[in-house]
C-alpha cells in the first residue's frame, strides 16, 4: 500500500481517552518572606554542627530527615506544615485519600555544580519540595514518566520540568522519578523536602 492509509467512511473514530494521569500540584506562600531569611540562618548554623548525608545529592549538603523532631526547627516546621496541608487538602480531592501525615523532612543545599540525581521516595505516598533560595531563578525540577523506557516509543513527551519560585511548593506522587538539575550559580540553591504517608 506504499504507506498510504485508506479511510473507511463507515468507521467512526471516537475521541481518545487518556488513562491514569499523574497529578502534580504547586502552591505559593505569599508570606514566605516573613520567615525565609531566619530559616536560612538556622540552616547555615545547622550545617556547621552536622555532617551531610549522602542520598540523591551529588555534592552539596543534605541534612538528616528528622527535622520534624528538632525542637529549634519547630517554628519553621509549623509554617511549612501550614502550606503542606493546605496544598495536600486540595491534592486529595477526587482521590481515595482521606488524610496524610508528614513522616519526615530535610533540607538541601546545592552549591555550584551540585545537583540531585533521578530518584524516587519508597515507602511514602506523596513527596514534596519547598524552594527556599533560587539563585538566578534557575532551579529546574524534572519529572520522568515511570515507564519512559517503553512509552517514549509512542509518546512525544516522557518528562516534564518545573521552574519554581522562592516560596513555591510542589507536591507529587512519591513513585514518580524526579531530579534537580545542576546549580550553575555561585550562590547556594536551598530547598526543604518532605514525605507524606497514610496515618
Amino acid at each position: 500500500m506504499n504507506g498510504h492509509h485508506i479511510h473507511n467512511q463507515q468507521i467512526t473514530i471516537n475521541n481518545p481517552e487518556f488513562l491514569f494521569p499523574t497529578k502534580v500540584i504547586s502552591s505559593h506562600d505569599r508570606n514566605f518572606g516573613s520567615y525565609r531569611n531566619e530559616m536560612i540562618q538556622w540552616m547555615d548554623n545547622y550545617i556547621i554542627e552536622h555532617q551531610t548525608i549522602q542520598a540523591s545529592n551529588c555534592g552539596g549538603y543534605q541534612s538528616i530527615a528528622s527535622l520534624t523532631i528538632n525542637q529549634s526547627f519547630i517554628p519553621y516546621f509549623e509554617r511549612i506544615s501550614e502550606q503542606i496541608f493546605s496544598t495536600v487538602d486540595f491534592y486529595i480531592k477526587d482521590t481515595n485519600l482521606d488524610k496524610l501525615d508528614i513522616c519526615n523532612m530535610w533540607f538541601n543545599y546545592n552549591y555550584q555544580n551540585c545537583y540531585n540525581t533521578t530518584h524516587i521516595h519508597p515507602g511514602a505516598v506523596l513527596s514534596g519540595v519547598l524552594w527556599v533560595q533560587i539563585p538566578d531563578n534557575d532551579a529546574v525540577l524534572g519529572f520522568e514518566c515511570p515507564n519512559a523506557y517503553a512509552s517514549d516509543v509512542i509518546n512525544k513527551v516522557t518528562n516534564r520540568q518545573f521552574n519554581p519560585l522562592e516560596g513555591t511548593m510542589v507536591i507529587f506522587p512519591s513513585h514518580i522519578p524526579h531530579r534537580v538539575d545542576i546549580n550553575r550559580s555561585k550562590t547556594p540553591r536551598i530547598s526543604v523536602s518532605f514525605n507524606l504517608r497514610l496515618p
